[in-house]
Order: structure tokens, then sequence, then C-alpha cells
């Protein structure tokens, strides 16, 4: 990644002014990595840039073992094609992840991704946490349910 790259990314169009009206601190790591923290909530996202890519991560729950029903879960939602991914992080946990290509390098397109992973945790985060007090997988329909999907095409 280039030197101008890299410093770009702190300086996108529109970023700052999207984290000032939506209660976000905007903390630049180093030259390839940001950290906004929603005031509000006290959610925390980082921000990567990865050649020409922007990663975005997100912390869902602290201290997570990858056992069978948690991972199961994780699958079915990932065939939902949410635009995200999970992942288990021995450092942190369970995180969500965007990844935004090139032509997505922007303030917008970080503050719609940060948005729309946000409202997939709050979907989300009580099956998730079933799912591993109980042991048992979220089924399609738990899902929908999620979501508030009904009367959903899906084949189950």
């Amino acid at each position: 990644m280039s030197a101008e790259t890299r410093s770009a990314l702190a300086e996108l169009e529109g970023l700052r002014d999207w984290c000032e009206a939506n209660q976000f601190e905007i903390e630049e790591v180093d030259s390839e990595e940001l950290v906004l923290t929603d005031q509000e909530t006290g959610s925390v996202w980082s921000v990567f840039g990865v050649d020409e890519w922007i990663q975005i991560k997100g912390l869902v729950l602290e201290e997570v073992e990858p056992g069978p029903a948690l991972c199961l879960t994780l699958a079915r939602l990932h065939d939902r094609l949410l635009g995200c991914r999970f992942s288990i992080d021995a450092q942190h946990g369970l995180i969500i992840i965007v990844d935004l290509m090139p032509s997505c390098r922007s303030g917008e397109a970080i503050a719609e991704a940060i948005m729309q992973m946000q409202a997939i945790i709050d979907h989300t985060s009580d099956l998730i946490e079933d799912a591993i007090a109980n042991e048992v997988a979220a089924d399609d329909r738990t899902i929908d349910h999620a979501f508030r999907l009904e009367g959903s095409r899906r084949l189950h």
C-alpha cells in the first residue's frame, strides 16, 4: 500500500462528518488503522487498510469457544449472504468482519458497512448466545425469527 493511500484512510471524504453526526470518536492508530467508537453504545470498530481494500472488524462476544452449536449457527448465518462474515479470534472472541473493495473506498461505504454490521449483531446476538449456552445450533426458522422474517421462501 502506498504512503498516499495509507495516510488517506483517516481522511476519506465524509468519514469525519459521519462520525461527528453519529457520535463516533475516531482514533488514528497508525497510517493503516482507525478505531471508531460509538459514544452512545460503546461499540468499537477497527478499520484497516489492506492493500487498496478496507476491512472493518467489530467485536460480537468476548471469550468464545468454537463449539459445534456455535459453528453450525455461524455457518447458517453465512448462508444468508449477510454481506459480512463472523470469525472466532483467539485474542478477542467472536468478531464480525466486512471487506470493502477498492471501488467502495469512501467514508460513506464505511458508515454503511458499520450500520449494517451493527444491525446484524443486534438481530443475532441473542440467538448466538443461546446457541453457546444451550449447545444447540440455531435452525433456519430461529434465524428467520431473529431477523423478523415471517413466511420466508427459504426451504427449511
